[in-house]
């Protein structure tokens, strides 16, 4: 079992400071006015009609860092301190999320392809771990295999996260760029939020990929174990 709290031991480590990271960088940006003086809201507006895309929906979401865009209803929700704050920070992630909406627009094939994962992702991320772990306990090699296998599905979804991540990263400062709601200091805050948020779905990949090695690593010790030797009958 070492290994197993190594990997959850490094992984939690990592993820930990990722967290951090992005905490820190949402603080301090998160309390810099931006120079146009746009809300989260005022920015994506002004993306989508820059970009003639006035179906896209903008609406406020509890919570913090909460902001996604939704495919199935063309919308996107910006979390409070995001959707009505004039601040860095929220002008990034607000083109961030408007980034997501674009990929939608264009048919970007990576975002497509993630969307199509969901119901898979869904299943592995319910079933796969704990069917492995109920595998391991009742010492059942099909059980773990069940659960690696139906885990692989959450762990492909995260892989093709990344792409889709870093290409709405990217379209986001391309947009604030273009039309020039940043000056040059802040669209530094605000690659620096970008980059501290991708590092968490690099922080996820990198969890789930080693709970799927270990798990992986105890069912073919499973597998090539020997039986136990059979008594020659008296």
């Amino acid at each position: 079992m070492w290994l197993f709290y190594v990997i959850a031991g490094g992984t939690w480590a990592f993820s930990w400071f990722v967290k951090k990271k992005l905490q820190s960088a949402y603080r301090k940006w998160g309390q810099i006015r931006n120079s146009a003086n746009a809300t989260g809201a005022q920015t994506a507006h002004a993306v989508l009609v820059a970009n003639d895309m006035r179906q896209v929906q903008l609406v406020p979401a509890p919570g913090e860092l909460s902001d996604h865009y939704d495919p199935a209803s063309k919308t996107i929700r910006l979390s409070e301190p995001v959707y009505g704050v004039p601040s860095v920070a929220a002008m990034a992630i607000a083109a961030h999320e408007t980034g997501h909406a674009i990929q939608d627009q264009v048919g970007y094939k990576p975002f497509r392809f993630r969307s199509s994962l969901v119901p898979l992702a869904q299943m592995g991320a319910r079933f796969g771990l704990p069917a492995a772990m109920l595998g391991l306990f009742m010492d059942s090699p099909l059980f773990i295999q069940i659960g690696v296998l139906t885990y692989l599905g959450a762990l492909v979804f995260q892989f093709a996260t990344l792409p889709v991540e870093f290409n709405a990263s990217k379209r986001a400062m391309q947009q604030l760029e273009g039309l020039q709601l940043l000056n040059e200091e802040e669209q530094k805050g605000a690659r620096q939020v970008l980059r501290s948020a991708a590092l968490t779905y690099v922080a996820g990949v990198a969890s789930s990929a080693g709970y799927l090695v270990f798990l992986a690593l105890v069912g073919g010790r499973m597998l090539l174990r020997r039986p136990p030797a059979v008594p020659p009958a008296p």
